[in-house]
């Protein structure tokens, strides 16, 4: 009877191990949920040890059946899969000979926002009918499973702040026309001191440079929303 236990047990122990698969050590996931519990182990009854909020990246250590165990403040801990958008699902393309390349999470962001170029303003618009400053911001980072803040002067409050000297693609520039620093106008910064944004009423989703009149004297700051 005891030798029997034993097996029983060896055997569930291997079946535990098959469906443990270990990532590389810089295997990344950005959170979709707007809250995601962290738990202490894989079960939704087990206590939860912490939270998790949309657009954070954490390290992945290993998936566990339908949960990722990740390095939570130095601890291993676990959150379900559903709500974990793996960057290596996004973060390979190809280059003009097909081979193929890696890039950061923001600039897969400044890709994508760049599939949009030539989209008219329209205001209130956040769909590839028409997008406003805002709206193609948002709709850019929602295809990324990020939810931001719907205009400009929220979308400031999203995400962390950046040094205009730190600046790195996919970053949110951020734009006032007045003395008081409110935030009317937002873009997707593209590297080289440029950045793709939806401009006003008659023109359409377009790249300039940062360096040219009101883009110039009239930024206020930015946002990174991976970090």
């Amino acid at each position: 009877m005891k030798k029997t236990i034993i097996g029983i047990l060896a055997a569930l122990f291997t079946v535990s191990l098959l469906t443990v698969t270990a990532f590389a050590d810089n295997e990344k996931g950005v959170v979709t949920a707007d809250v995601l519990n962290v738990r202490s182990q894989p079960q939704i009854a087990d206590n939860v040890v912490g939270s998790l909020y949309n657009g954070q990246t954490v390290d992945i250590l290993a998936a566990d059946g339908n949960w990722y165990k990740i390095d939570y403040n130095s601890i291993p801990a676990y959150v379900h899969s559903d709500y974990i958008l793996l960057r290596t699902s996004y973060l390979t393309s190809r280059d003009g000979n097909g081979a193929e390349k890696r890039g950061t999470l923001g600039e897969e962001v400044v890709e994508f926002a760049k599939n949009y170029l030539g989209t008219p303003y329209v205001y209130g618009g956040a769909s590839p009918s028409g997008f406003d400053c805002s709206g193609f911001v948002y709709y850019v980072y929602k295809n990324f499973g990020v939810t931001l803040n719907r205009v400009a002067a929220d979308q400031s409050k999203n995400g962390y702040v950046v040094e205009r000297s730190d600046l790195m693609p996919g970053d949110i520039v951020l734009f006032s026309r007045t003395l008081d620093g409110y935030i009317s106008h937002v873009g997707i910064y593209v590297g080289d001191n440029q950045f793709i944004h939806s401009p006003q009423t008659g023109k359409s989703v377009e790249i300039v440079s940062m360096s040219s009149g009101y883009y110039n004297y009239g930024y206020v700051g930015a946002r990174r929303i991976f970090k």
